[in-house]
């Protein structure tokens, strides 16, 4: 076999390699389960993330336009340079006098791109549990304001 022969053929199986790899794409957003240490307990919090962002702090962002100034910030969950930021005790809704509680937070590192809330009802209850009440109307409203803001 010659040299052009075997150029030829190993071009054409590089080709087919590389056009067989399909990539998965991430969803807008996802409700995640993750971990917080609480003192000495360990709670399961339920994150709503987006994935298709400019930002890690766009969450943070969206929540400033929307809601003001957050109340607190304090160390961040998934990276130690991005703060979470908390509005405590807010009207999500104009039709509703309950309130709640929303952390924004986000990560940008070589695994991990998004933006995410938690939420908690004035009861401390995780709102993206898949048994709040709430869960379906939040994430609306949250995939709608951040849709807004891109």
């Amino acid at each position: 076999m010659t040299y052009k022969y075997f150029f030829l053929l190993c071009m054409i199986s590089l080709c087919f390699a590389c056009g067989s790899t399909k990539k998965t794409a991430k969803p807008d957003f996802e409700i995640a389960p993750t971990t917080a240490i609480l003192e000495k307990d360990t709670l399961q919090i339920d994150e709503l993330r987006f994935y298709k962002i400019e930002s890690a702090k766009d969450a943070i962002r969206m929540m400033r336009e929307h809601y003001g100034n957050s109340h607190k910030s304090i160390t961040g969950k998934h990276q130690d340079n991005i703060q979470r930021e908390i509005w405590d005790d807010i009207t999500l809704f104009e039709d509703d006098t309950n309130t709640f509680t929303v952390i924004a937070d986000g990560t940008e590192t070589q695994t991990d791109y998004y933006a995410c809330l938690m939420v908690f009802d004035s009861n401390d209850n995780n709102c993206f549990n898949s048994e709040h009440p709430y869960k379906e109307k939040l994430v609306q409203l949250f995939g709608e304001l951040m849709n807004k803001n891109k």
